[in-house]
């Protein structure tokens, strides 16, 4: 019994995690999809609109975890893609420290965007 909580506690932080990363992923693309349609007048392609909610949700989520390291962590992390060794040197803590940080924070986060 014990070990399938375990086991869901992971599978919920690696969903989180890859909504998360989908925020620079989305960026990418509405960045990408703005230089292709002034060159080849496709622009509708993309569903723009649903793209920049979701990325919406995303921010908001991780700007409202409370813990401001976390929140300093996710937002250094997800949004503006730093390394994590980067992380570490904006938070003033050890790498090893950042990524018990990161669990916490996932599981945090996790509740509000899944």
């Amino acid at each position: 019994m014990k070990d399938s909580v375990i086991v869901e506690e992971k599978l919920l932080r690696v969903e989180c995690d890859r909504i998360l990363r989908s925020y620079r992923q989305m960026n990418s693309v509405l960045l990408s999809s703005r230089s292709y349609g002034r060159v080849f007048g496709d622009e509708d392609k993309i569903d723009e609109a649903a793209m920049r909610a979701q990325m919406y949700s995303i921010r908001s989520a991780i700007l409202d975890v409370e813990d401001s390291r976390e929140r300093l962590f996710l937002y250094h992390y997800y949004i503006k893609g730093h390394t994590v060794e980067t992380c570490a040197k904006i938070l003033g803590i050890s790498r090893r420290s950042v990524f018990r940080l990161k669990v916490k924070a996932i599981d945090k986060i996790a509740k509000k965007l899944i």
